[in-house]
């Protein structure tokens, strides 16, 4: 699956994309996903007209045609250099390949409907039925193709099928123009069609969403679960061993929070925990990951830092958890001992090591008297 689609960026074919703006941008670059994602159907769509328009040629090698066949390759060349960019992650990414791909979608579609058009106007009964059944396969592999975006969908149906239907209007049978009454319906049946497909498709990819979100972040307070963290970690320590780069790891665990909640309740722990997460959330880095990994333990994940860093987020976490106890005098004596470890460039250490050493830092910091931070 491609992994630099990116929304286009300039304002005509951004237009055809903004379906679905509700969602968010992580589920809507999966729904763009779908004109990038398969080479078999480019090479299908592509052998398809080739050999319809080397037909038309072979029967007619008029100018219009020959033009057909010529513009047909350079157009289909051009998409599979394009693909290919999207398609294979080692290719580097150049300026406005999400615009240039869709737009050449669209030229594509254009020309298709141009080119059935000429085969009607022909009066060629064999190229007639020919290019209008290889024009109607077309635009239902782009409904199902480009399902996620369906007003780019549609623009490729109306560019393929407006030319066919008009081109009726400029051949002697009268019997053919029945198309023209028959294309409110066909159209309409399409855009009902492509839009339930686009529906289904949101529901699956938000489902997906919300399955990995439930199955990596705690359902009380928001953050990360274990298993959530667990993943960073490891990602952490495999960056580190190829970047050289070092990080922390803060285990936290909140003083006197068992006298809370067997004074107050599980509801006011739950709140505690909860303002908790919240805070620790706002005072780390963009860049820094929470979990909450059970009861009132807490870890904090600190790529590219030092001591210095971690020692600062640390003071910030028992700073602002002193004054959210001064302003609720039902939670006084509530503090949080923190442990520190440090992960050094060129350092071999498992996730296990790197939580062991953090969790003895804090159990150091509860020994040396609570609501302070230790390193390991």
């Amino acid at each position: 699956m491609p992994n630099t689609v990116d929304f286009p960026t300039t304002p005509f074919i951004r237009w055809f994309v903004k379906d679905n703006e509700g969602l968010d941008r992580g589920t809507r670059l999966k729904l763009l996903e779908g004109p990038f994602t398969s080479r078999a159907a480019l090479v299908a769509a592509g052998i398809n007209t080739l050999l319809v328009c080397s037909v038309a040629v072979a029967l007619h090698p008029t100018v219009f045609f020959i033009s057909w066949l010529v513009v047909d390759m350079v157009i289909w060349i051009i998409r599979w250099f394009l693909l290919q960019r999207f398609v294979a992650s080692d290719k580097p990414r150049f300026p406005y390949a999400t615009d240039l791909s869709l737009f050449f979608g669209l030229l594509w579609a254009a020309e298709i409907g141009i080119g059935t058009a000429g085969c009607i106007i022909s009066q060629d009964a064999v190229l007639q039925v020919l290019a209008c059944t290889s024009a109607v396969s077309m635009t239902g592999a782009a409904a199902m193709r480009n399902q996620g975006v369906p007003r780019y969908a549609f623009m490729q149906i109306l560019l393929m099928d407006i030319p066919m239907k008009l081109a009726t209007l400029f051949q002697p049978e009268p019997i053919l123009r029945v198309l023209i009454l028959q294309a409110p319906m066909y159209l309409i049946g399409l855009w009902v069609l492509l839009n339930n497909l686009n529906a289904n498709l949101t529901k699956a990819y938000v489902a997906e969403t919300q399955s990995t979100h439930s199955a990596t972040h705690d359902k009380l307070t928001g953050v990360l679960n274990r298993l959530g963290i667990l993943n960073i970690l490891t990602a952490s320590l495999s960056a580190k061993v190829n970047e050289d780069k070092r990080f922390c790891v803060l285990c936290l665990d909140l003083d006197g929070f068992k006298k809370i909640n067997d004074a107050y309740g599980h509801a006011a722990g739950d709140s505690v925990l909860v303002c908790f997460s919240a805070m620790i959330s706002r005072v780390v880095r963009k860049g820094d990951a929470v979990a909450r990994i059970g009861g009132d333990e807490f870890i904090v994940t600190m790529p590219d830092s030092d001591k210095a860093s971690a020692s600062l987020i640390a003071e910030r976490i028992i700073k602002n958890l002193d004054e959210y106890t001064d302003r609720n005098p039902d939670y006084r004596g509530l503090g949080v001992s923190i442990g520190i470890a440090e992960t050094l460039p060129l350092e071999l250490s498992s996730v296990e090591q790197v939580l062991c050493r953090a969790d003895i830092a804090m159990y150091n910091a509860k020994s040396a008297g609570k609501n302070c931070y230790r390193f390991g």
